[in-house]
């Protein structure tokens, strides 16, 4: 039997045209033989007829051997060759393929078996990647949610921060506007103050000069004093002078008494005007002391508001550089706010794109689950949305996403613009793979 496993069909047929040789070689000489010596053979007849006879049932044995030979070796396992192929056709490559010999059969045979192998293999790997794609899909939509929540969130506390930082910054311009205002004003005050102290100098200035005019009329009014003194004295030696000349003096006496009136008259007006001049003088002194104090305070008001003007100055100054500061932050605050608008809006593509990689993994998974592996094609793989690979054998399947997750968004990027597909034949996943 291993002798007939082992035929090849090249054999098979070099046995086919080797008896027909033979068989044509052994009539040729029997008819040669016949036409040279025609009384050999007609004593020799049933000899001949035997022999030919003879080479006729070996040549048909051989063709019924070589003819059971081929059925067997040939076009049965070409049966069952067609039979594994249909049954991997549909997906079943759990069956196992019967070693034969090493014939042309034996080789297809060895072939399909390895070809089996190998479709097993690629299976077991997509599914595997289907499983991995699809958990990290998942993960890396969980992710994209999470990330989506918390940059919207983020977006309405910059937006609310903008907002905050446009209030700041006009509240800050204001009091900016205001501190130059108040700066002008007190601008303006420190010279209203000084020219009021200019003025109380120059009122101190007059009220010395009063004082002084003062003490001179003062002056003035003694000597007038003393001369009304000295003109009541010559008054009251001329009436002495007229009482002893008698009648003669009396004319002389009224007009000596006149003049004493007169004289005694200017003096009490001198004391009078002396007095008033006193009082004016007492009156101008404390006046001068007074506006003396009242220009040591304008000095120190202009002094303080020179200090207020020069703090304003600076609060102005400041408030400025703030405005400028805040509105810088401002602006970075709308960037940031810009940003993270656009962030939002690629976390949300992303994971539109992570929802349709987890499909797309699905309808992998679909596509191999129709697929029946043998116990020697794969190892055993688990349920779809259960992880029970290993910490090494992730590691494989992330760096093996990493190579894989270009194509895949790229491919889900574009999927919103397909049409639904319909649903695939197990003839027709097979073609496709």
């Amino acid at each position: 039997m291993k002798l007939i496993d082992n035929m090849t069909v090249r054999m098979s047929w070099g046995l086919v045209l080797l008896m027909f040789t033979s068989l044509i070689l052994v009539l040729s000489a029997l008819g040669f033989y016949a036409v040279s010596d025609t009384g050999a053979v007609d004593e020799k007849a049933g000899l001949v007829e035997a022999g030919i006879f003879l080479v006729l049932g070996v040549t048909f044995i051989t063709i019924a051997l070589v003819l059971w030979g081929v059925t067997v070796n040939v076009i049965r396992p070409l049966e069952r060759a067609v039979g594994h192929f249909e049954r991997m056709a549909k997906g079943d490559l759990s069956g196992a393929v019967e070693k034969r010999g090493n014939n042309e059969i034996g080789r297809l045979f060895a072939a399909m078996d390895h070809m089996q192998q190998s479709l097993g293999r690629t299976v077991g790997k997509v599914r595997q990647g289907g499983q991995t794609i699809h958990r990290h899909s998942q993960e890396i939509s969980k992710g994209n949610t999470d990330l989506s929540s918390r940059t919207e969130q983020q977006a309405a506390s910059l937006q609310e921060t903008a907002s905050s930082m446009e209030e700041l910054t006009s509240t800050v311009s204001q009091n900016a506007d205001n501190a130059r205002q108040a700066s002008q004003l007190a601008v303006d005050a420190s010279h209203t103050a000084r020219r009021g102290g200019e003025v109380v100098s120059e009122v101190v200035g007059t009220m010395r000069g009063i004082n002084d005019s003062s003490h001179q009329v003062s002056e003035i009014i003694k000597v007038i004093d003393s001369i009304a003194f000295q003109t009541n004295i010559l008054a009251l030696n001329a009436s002495v002078e007229a009482a002893r000349a008698g009648e003669h003096g009396r004319g002389f006496a009224v007009v000596a008494e006149e003049v004493r009136n007169l004289a005694g008259r200017s003096s009490g007006a001198s004391k009078e005007i002396r007095g008033l001049i006193e009082d004016s003088v007492a009156r101008v002194t404390e006046g001068t002391a007074l506006v003396d104090r009242a220009g040591q305070t304008m000095e120190a008001i202009v002094s303080a508001v020179q200090r207020v003007s020069d703090i304003m100055d600076e609060i102005a100054a400041a408030s400025q550089e703030q405005s400028h500061g805040i509105g810088q932050v401002n602006q970075a605050v709308t960037q940031m706010d810009q940003v993270t608008q656009q962030n939002a809006v690629l976390v949300e593509q992303a994971a539109n794109a992570a929802s349709e990689l987890e499909r797309e993994a699905e309808q992998l998974h679909t596509a191999v689950a129709t697929f029946r592996l043998g116990s020697q094609s794969s190892e055993p793989v688990s349920d779809f949305r259960t992880d029970t690979a290993t910490a090494n054998h992730r590691h494989d399947d992330d760096a093996e996403l990493a190579r894989w997750m270009p194509q895949l968004v790229g491919k889900a990027d574009h999927q919103s613009n397909r049409t639904a597909r319909s649903s695939a034949s197990p003839d027709e996943d097979w073609s496709s793979f």
